[in-house]
């Protein structure tokens, strides 16, 4: 924020952990565990297990950033550790990448869409979900809190039902554990860190919950730790399903499953088109919550305060329904993933942060103190000592 003492906790610990957890994973969602047994075989289940591990770990770099510096936004404090001009220009690289992540996410959602409305043109399915996210965006990150805190536990509980029943219900439950290739586990753990792409909305939300040590510093592991049950759930639900072969092939594992595999039973019957719906839904409301950080984040570039994001919005909502226009196949989106965004991934998901936490811990950067990290308990522990020594 501008204003580093001005503080507005608009979010509560759990909406919170709801806008984190639904701010990764749709890009790749769809298409992961094809990227998955592609590139590393038959350890495609520990090159999964590596980066959902991985992801946790930068999740915790992420929340020690934000309880570093808890009245500053992302581009913010990039310019307190690195400088200005270096921040910025950091902080800049962001754009361009998540513009295009986006483009992709929404790709394959309307893609995937096309199957349940063939008759509906792509264009006006992505149109639709844009001018919706875009309006979510406008009305502000307590909005969006609130939205995340009803959507992502609905679709989080309907992926539980439905993938736990398929996997409960396969023929042969299990897949070999054997590790066969090193090689092959890291190619799969390099290609499948766009899962976590998104995760960087974590140090844009910064100022607008309350910090508390020892505590809030969770959050983000907590919600990389939901979206780390949700990549092996599925995955296993799959595989044990389908095969590594057949997986290898399709171009969307996920919805073949949910659409060939019958399971009886009224409700589980159904859930299949449920958590398409709840999908559509967490997809949208996923977009809203980028098209709001990344106007953020541009505002915070340019020296703009960052309650004044709304007119970024109207380049970015565009920009992100262009590039899932210019797409053409799902291969050229597969290709953009695996050749551009997964670089991409390891810079600013992981590189940059990282580094970032560590040059701030070397020069001894923070701007926190006991007063605003957490005033309530010093008070309770002051009252504590005061009361055991009163007579």
């Amino acid at each position: 924020m501008n204003a580093q003492n001005e503080r507005l906790y608009n979010l509560s610990a759990f909406q919170a952990i709801a806008l984190f957890s639904s701010s990764f994973l749709p890009v790749m969602f769809w298409i992961y565990p094809t990227v998955a047994v592609h590139y590393a075989r038959l350890d495609a289940q520990w090159a999964l297990l590596v980066t959902v591990l991985i992801g946790v770990f930068i999740s915790w770099v992420h929340g020690r950033l934000n309880d570093r510096f808890p009245n500053m936004t992302g581009p913010d404090f990039a310019c307190l550790v690195w400088g200005r001009w270096v921040g910025k220009t950091l902080s800049a690289l962001y754009v361009p990448v998540y513009l295009l992540f986006l483009g992709v996410s929404l790709y394959f959602t309307t893609s995937l869409m096309k199957y349940f409305f063939p008759l509906t043109m792509r264009m006006w399915l992505a149109l639709a979900m844009t001018i919706v996210a875009w309006r979510g965006a406008w009305c502000g990150v307590e909005a969006m809190g609130r939205a995340s805190a009803i959507v992502h536990p609905m679709t989080f509980a309907g992926i539980l039902a439905s993938f736990g029943a398929i996997l409960a219900n396969a023929d042969q439950p299990l897949i070999p554990l054997s590790f066969t290739s090193l090689s092959q586990t890291a190619s799969g753990v390099y290609h499948l860190l766009p899962l976590y792409l998104g995760m960087d909305l974590i140090l844009i939300v910064n100022p607008y919950y309350r910090h508390r040590r020892g505590k809030s510093e969770w959050y983000p592991v907590i919600a990389a730790a939901i979206g780390g049950v949700v990549v092996m759930l599925v995955f296993f639900s799959i595989v044990v399903n389908l095969g590594f072969t057949p997986t290898e092939r399709l171009a969307y594992p996920v919805q073949v499953v949910i659409q060939l595999i019958r399971l009886r039973g009224f409700l589980v019957e159904r859930l299949g088109i449920v958590i398409i719906i709840l999908s559509v839904a967490y997809t949208t409301l996923f977009l809203g919550n980028h098209i709001w950080a990344l106007s953020t984040t541009i505002a915070r570039i340019v020296g703009v305060s960052d309650h004044k994001f709304r007119p970024f919005t109207f380049f970015v909502a565009p920009s992100i329904f262009a590039i899932s226009q210019i797409i053409a196949t799902t291969m050229q989106a597969r290709d953009i993933v695996t050749v551009i965004l997964a670089p991409a991934s390891w810079v600013v998901v992981a590189i940059i942060p990282v580094s970032t936490l560590l040059l701030a811990i070397l020069r001894g950067i923070r701007t926190d103190t006991r007063e605003e990290i957490q005033p309530e308990g010093r008070q309770r522990r002051a009252a504590r000592r005061r009361a055991r020594s009163s007579p």
